[in-house]
């Protein structure tokens, strides 16, 4: 798989669970990566209408596929965020989460936010 600027290129297979060989990433993990790093842009760009620190912003996205009810799995993605420097980070985070392009498009997907 690559972008069309080549700043990505990388394998891609199957997961494990779901019988792949697990040699590379899989498209559950791009997806938790995609979440993670739009959301971090989010917080930097919602703590710079503060004026407070972007510089120790963290999210820490991680997925697990697991049976469903019907064919196939179901995947769970959990984003845990860290805005150590926020004076109110419920705020900060609600704002970026209202802005994220990537949040809004899975809207519906189970999306779990920790902070």
């Amino acid at each position: 798989m690559t972008s069309s600027d080549n700043a990505l290129d990388l394998s891609v297979h199957e997961p494990t669970e779901l019988g792949g060989p697990g040699e590379a990433t899989n498209p559950e993990q791009l997806m938790a990566a995609a979440l993670g790093s739009c959301l971090i842009e989010s917080l930097r760009i919602a703590l710079g209408t503060t004026g407070e620190s972007v510089d120790d912003v963290t999210v820490d996205s991680t997925v697990t596929l697991t049976d469903s009810d019907g064919p196939g799995y179901e995947s769970r993605f959990q984003l845990r965020v860290s805005i150590p420097s926020a004076s109110n980070p419920s705020d900060v985070l609600a704002q970026a989460t209202s802005i994220c392009p990537f949040l809004k498009s899975v809207d519906g997907v189970d999306v779990a936010l920790a902070g």
